[in-house]
Formats: structure tokens, sequence, C-alpha cells
């Protein structure tokens, strides 16, 4: 266990030095202006959901539809969240009306981008099986319907569009982490994850799409859920920001092994911008310098709306919902409910996420 641990340092530690040379992650310039896309088209999981999953028919009594959800906004509208997600932001930088979500079947709005992003989704399965295989499918069923199967209109279209390839994959380790897999046992789903993304990109791009980003995972360590479920009195298994480290090292294995797939992908597709989103460098952006961002003392891991009688005021059997306390002013946290983000921390995630990406796009 030492060795294979020690191993994964490693290789986090070659991918920050890669992320840092190579997409220039954190290096604190300024996004040049915004190209002016037509659409951008969202995947991925609760992260980024906004409407799917409450549309479904198993969807419909979940937490996301009912307030607190959405309190912020003033209405619950299927976000994970009080209020905007990040793909939100990424649409307001880039001049967008917010995306609509692809079960609304609001054809009208589709035009400028659509979220096919849907909560419990997994590179590979998911909730009713919204994997990335079945999103991928409600976007070319679009497509098709759309432009009458015209290949040439579609890929118009898709030069002129942001395709925003996750987060996805979290939900592939999330599950079997809560059924106590060991991290050597988890570590052995992470080739079939990068290998389901790597071939999704390349789908996309067979349709046309020329600049597409590629989010890696958050650093779960730091993340309520997780420092409630593997709490340990063992100091020595965290780190200086109090996340747990063995699960911070597996995010950046698989963080790693993803840079490796996109750095495959850009050889193969020199015409096309395929860019990382460092979401584990956003977050412990975010966490470092909670105090500077208006972040209360301890909000950076301490959920805005639960029940746990623990640091992390979360509890899974009393999850968010109108029957748990809700802070006073959810701006200043980062967690929501323990699980995803407040509005506010999805928006200095995003602002850091652009300040990355925007640079390398066509």
């Amino acid at each position: 266990m030492r060795n294979l641990v020690l191993k994964w340092v490693l290789l986090g530690l070659l991918c920050t030095q890669i992320c840092a040379y190579k997409y220039n992650c954190g290096a604190g310039q300024s996004p040049k202006v915004a190209k002016q896309f037509e659409a951008i088209y969202q995947f991925g999981d609760s992260l980024n959901d906004n409407g799917n999953f409450i549309r479904q028919p198993y969807g419909k009594r979940s937490y996301y539809k009912y307030l607190p959800y959405g309190q912020t906004i003033r209405r619950p509208t299927g976000r994970a969240s009080d209020g905007l997600v990040i793909a939100d932001y990424i649409a307001m930088y880039f001049q967008l009306p917010l995306l609509s979500p692809y079960l609304s079947n609001n054809a009208s709005d589709f035009n400028h981008g659509i979220n096919f992003a849907v909560a419990g989704a997994s590179a590979n399965g998911g909730v009713q099986d919204n994997s990335l295989a079945a999103q991928l499918n409600w976007f070319k069923t679009h497509l098709t319907s759309t432009y009458s199967n015209n290949q040439t209109a579609i890929k118009e279209k898709l030069q002129k569009s942001l395709i925003l390839m996750g987060e996805i994959g979290g939900n592939d380790f999330n599950g079997p982490f809560h059924q106590r897999k060991t991290i050597e046992e988890v570590s052995k789903l992470v080739a079939g994850v990068v290998k389901t993304i790597k071939d999704a990109v390349e789908e996309i791009i067979s349709l046309g799409a020329t600049n597409i980003v590629v989010p890696g995972n958050f650093p779960i360590g730091c993340v309520p859920l997780y420092l409630v479920e593997f709490a340990t009195n063992d100091s020595s298994k965290y780190d200086e920001h109090h996340c747990l480290k063995d699960y911070n090292t597996f995010s950046r294995f698989y963080n790693y092994h993803l840079i490796q797939a996109i750095q495959q992908l850009q050889q193969k597709y020199s015409g096309v911008a395929i860019v990382y989103a460092d979401y584990y460098g956003a977050l412990i952006y975010v966490i470092t310098n909670a105090a500077q961002l208006g972040i209360e003392q301890d909000g950076d891991k301490k959920a805005c709306c639960g029940a746990g009688d623990n640091p992390y005021n979360y509890n899974p059997n009393k999850f968010c919902s109108r029957q748990v306390q809700v802070c006073e002013n959810p701006n200043k946290r980062v967690s929501w409910d323990g699980v995803h983000m407040t509005q506010s921390g999805n928006r200095y995630v995003a602002n850091w996420l652009l300040k990355q990406f925007v640079y390398y796009l066509q």
C-alpha cells in the first residue's frame, strides 16, 4: 500500500508539473477576450445538471426539485445547489443565455446549446443508464433531427460551438468508495473511465467539433461527504488543508491518466483544441484563498444545508431538504449540501477554470 501511494504521489506531482507547463494551470493570466461561440454543449453529472434529472420519472421526488435548492435564485430548477452551477458561469462568460436542459424539450432555446448533464451519471453506467453514452445519443439525436442529418450543416454548427465533456467520471468512483472498496480496488476502474471519455471526445471530433474542454476530478478528499464517511483519528491521514491525503492522491492519479489521454488526442488531432480543465487545482485554490474570497472561517468544507453532528455539517441520513437548517449566508460557504457547491463556490471555481482554459481555445 505504501509503495502504491508513493507512486501515486509522484504521478500527482508529475500531473501538476505537466498542467503547469503544458496548460499554464493557475498561472494567474487574464483570459483573452471571449471567443464568440454560437453554442455550448455540456455533458456531465449533478455538478452541472440544470434540470434533466428532475424531468425523469425517478427524479420527480428528488431533493433538487424543491427548496431550499435554488433558494438564492428564488426557485428550485433541478440544480444541485442554492443557485447557479459551473456551466451557467461558463455560458455567461461567452455571452450566451443559460443552457436549457435537454429533457425540457424546449427546442426554441437549443440554438445556443444544450445541457445534457444529469445527476447520477457516470462514464460507464449511472442512474437508469444516464451514462455518457446515453448523453451522446441525446446529442446525436438532437443534431440529426435539427439538421435533417445533413453532415455538412452539423459540422459547421459544431465548428462554431464549445463542447464541455464533463466533469464526468466522479460517480464511477463515488459508488465503489461508498461500498467500502479500497483505493487499490477503485484504481482499477481508472483506465476504463479514461478510455470512455477519450472515445467520447473522438466521437465528438468525428462529428466536427474543434473546441473541446475535458475536466478532471475535484480533490475528493476535501469534500464533506468523504471527510465524514472516511473520518479517522489518525492525523497523518490529513494534509495541510485538513483534506484526506489518500483520496486526494487518488484524484491526482486519475487526473494524471486523463491528461495523458488528452495529450494523445492532441497529437492525433492537431487541428482541434482539446483542453484539460483542472477542477482539482480550482477547488484547492478556493480552499487556500477562502478568507480572501469572503468565505467564513471553516466555511471552505462545512456544508451550508445539512444536519451533521460534525465539523462538516453533513449527515447522509439527514440530507439537505426543508427538514434541515440552512446557513444564514450561503455566499460564505463553498459546500452547499456536503456533496455539491454553493452558487458562490461554483462561481469561484468557474472563474479560476476560465482563466486557465480560455487561452487555449481556437
